[in-house]
């Protein structure tokens, strides 16, 4: 995420869609899916990502 953020500077917002579900993440990071969801609508009231749909957008 940390490349994809410094991309963000270089690129259109919301260019790029996280190839990932949530379950995904949650596998890949060890955690609940229920905290990365809760974590990404975070993200998203922070305008870090935006969610469209089943689709993350950064």
């Amino acid at each position: 995420m940390d490349y994809f953020k410094e991309c963000a500077h270089q690129q259109e917002r919301y260019s790029y869609e996280v190839p990932l579900t949530r379950q995904q993440i949650a596998n890949l990071t060890g955690l609940c899916v229920e905290t990365v969801i809760r974590t990404v609508k975070k993200m998203e009231q922070e305008e870090l990502v935006k969610i469209n749909g089943r689709h993350i957008m950064y």
